[in-house]
């Protein structure tokens, strides 16, 4: 992990600001200087204290603002690195047998082998992406007929939406 490249942002706004205010208390001394020294007119220039205070208002605000985008820029850029971290529990397989095939469909009954929470009946929807397996072979959805013992593997992604990955064939009937 490097040096975050917006401390070196925030250090040389605050280099300004001391500059900025250094050079404005010299010029606010000269002024006072010479205003003591004539006496003809007076003209008035806005005392350093108020420009410290405004000059610090102002890099505050500018401080906020790169806190702000640079924060949302390394929080973007860690969701985007995480999202495509799976864990262990991101992955269920588990056992059915097939009920009934849809066009885009399947109702499956999950066995007794299973985990309870995979046990019962269960409806997909298989779109296009779902690659349905008899060993190493790539069969279509309506190849699938009830009765047939399959494994399903499922996908959650980071959003907890659960879709299918992976229908395995396991026994042919034939």
């Amino acid at each position: 992990m490097g040096f975050p490249i917006y401390f070196l942002a925030v250090f040389a706004i605050l280099i300004i600001l001391v500059a900025t205010v250094t050079v404005y208390f010299q010029v606010y001394k000269r002024h006072i200087n010479r205003a003591l020294g004539a006496t003809e007119g007076k003209r008035k220039m806005v005392p350093p204290n108020k420009i410290a205070i405004v000059m610090t208002i102002v890099v505050l605000l500018i401080g906020l603002l790169i806190s702000y985008f640079a924060g949302y820029v390394n929080a973007y850029k860690d969701y985007e690195e995480d999202a495509w971290v799976m864990s262990h529990s991101d992955i269920q397989t588990f056992y059915a047998e097939v009920k009934e095939v849809g066009e885009r469909s399947l109702l499956v009954d999950g066995i007794s082998l299973n985990d309870e929470n995979y046990r019962g009946d269960f409806q997909y929807d298989v779109w296009a992406e779902v690659s349905i397996y008899q060993q190493d072979t790539l069969i279509q959805l309506s190849d699938l007929s009830e009765g047939d013992l399959v494994s399903i593997t499922l996908v959650t992604d980071r959003a907890d939406i659960t879709n299918i990955f992976k229908i395995q064939l396991l026994e042919d009937k034939k």
